[in-house]
């Protein structure tokens, strides 16, 4: 609170009684109380008293404005309605596609993968083609400055990684483009740490910001409770919002036969997992060992068709060859002879167990069942 040089203004009693009052006005807003406090500055008072007054209200008016501060935050935390004419009558452009038909600026993208599915790799992988405006598997990409969140690989690992996809992507790591924030053995429960990283981030401009992996952010989260996960990807949200980078991070598959499952129920844990993001990359094993299918799940593009991939060290690529449809299947080995292969060596009168073991593997069958064929 300023204090002029000389109080001018008559009536003094009735405004210091005024300025006391402040105590008892818990929901008045900030400006009121700065008006009371410039009025009660302007009173006749004796300048020691003005001042001895005006630093026992100094401290109730922070504590009035941090009450007051709360409450317009819960208040006004909520947009105006808006006529859907006047809604309609301004047209708002799209944000920026930071990856061609798969990720805008601001939204969020999860990619889902089983054990062993390379996701740190891949997301690595987007950090880097953003970074310097390279493709990532198959899909363009527009340059942004990214910052990768690394709660997991030690920092020589990480070197190593990084230095592997730069170098098989033929970019250079130039200063400014890619911010590190490696904070294995600091992991902390998102409610603590996501405020710290949009406080880091906020003057930044990042266009993508990569946390990996997010069990890390989990602290006292359980995973399939569909209010915990929710929490936690709402403050993502506010990541997004408050720094206006689009946000990625890997989610695992639950245990089980993958294959067996919708792409959007494989993810383990709470659905909201799948259903809160605006971009979902779904990559299953396929059947070919190294291979994988993505389904894309999003919300805000067209429908992308499953595509192949292929993991090649470091990175993975498009593979227009693979099938689709031919997903890993959990459970047991994949048969090495159909039952009509076996048939067709079978005579009809059939066979003792040795004759049939001597019979089949004469043909170059070398697994059969012990039990006796008729």
């Amino acid at each position: 609170m300023k204090i002029p040089s000389r109080p001018t203004t008559a009536d003094s009693a009735a405004r210091l009684k005024r300025f006391h009052e402040l105590d008892a006005i818990a929901t008045k807003s900030l400006a009121d109380i700065n008006a009371a406090a410039t009025d009660y500055a302007e009173d006749e008072l004796g300048r020691d008293e003005l001042e001895r007054t005006a630093i026992d209200q100094n401290k109730r008016i922070s504590e009035l404005e941090n009450r007051n501060g709360a409450s317009a935050n819960t208040n006004n935390s909520l947009p105006d309605l808006i006529d859907a004419a006047n809604f309609l009558a301004k047209p708002i452009a799209p944000p920026p596609e930071l990856v061609a038909g798969i990720l805008q600026l601001g939204s969020k993208l999860v990619l889902g993968g089983g054990s062993k599915s390379y996701k740190t790799w891949v997301l690595l992988d987007l950090a880097i083609s953003v970074a310097t405006g390279a493709d990532w598997i198959g899909r363009a990409t527009a340059r942004g400055k990214v910052l990768f969140v690394n709660f997991e690989i030690q920092p020589h690992a990480w070197q190593r990684r990084i230095k592997d996809v730069a170098h098989v992507k033929e970019v250079e790591i130039i200063p400014d483009m890619i911010h590190l924030w490696n904070l294995r053995g600091h992991a902390a429960d998102f409610k603590k740490l996501i405020p710290k990283i949009i406080e880091r981030c906020r003057a930044e401009n990042f266009a993508l910001i990569i946390l990996d992996p997010i069990y890390k952010l989990y602290g006292g989260t359980d995973e399939n409770a569909a209010g915990d996960v929710a929490a936690l990807l709402n403050s993502l949200e506010s990541l997004a919002t408050e720094t206006g980078a689009a946000i990625a991070f890997g989610a695992h598959f639950a245990k089980g036969n993958a294959a067996g499952k919708e792409a959007i129920d494989r993810i383990s844990g709470s659905g909201v997992f799948a259903r809160d993001p605006d971009s979902l990359l779904i990559f299953t094993k396929h059947e070919d060992d190294n291979a994988f299918v993505v389904e894309p799940i999003l919300r805000n593009f067209a429908p992308v068709a499953p595509f192949g991939v292929r993991w090649e060290f470091p990175l993975m690529h498009p593979d227009d060859d693979l099938d689709t449809a031919k997903l890993k299947k959990v459970g047991g080995r994949k048969p090495e002879h159909l039952p009509a292969d076996l048939l067709e060596i079978l005579p009809a009168e059939g066979l003792e167990s040795a004759e049939w073991q001597t019979k089949a593997k004469s043909e170059g069958i070398r697994r059969w069942t012990k039990s006796r064929r008729h």
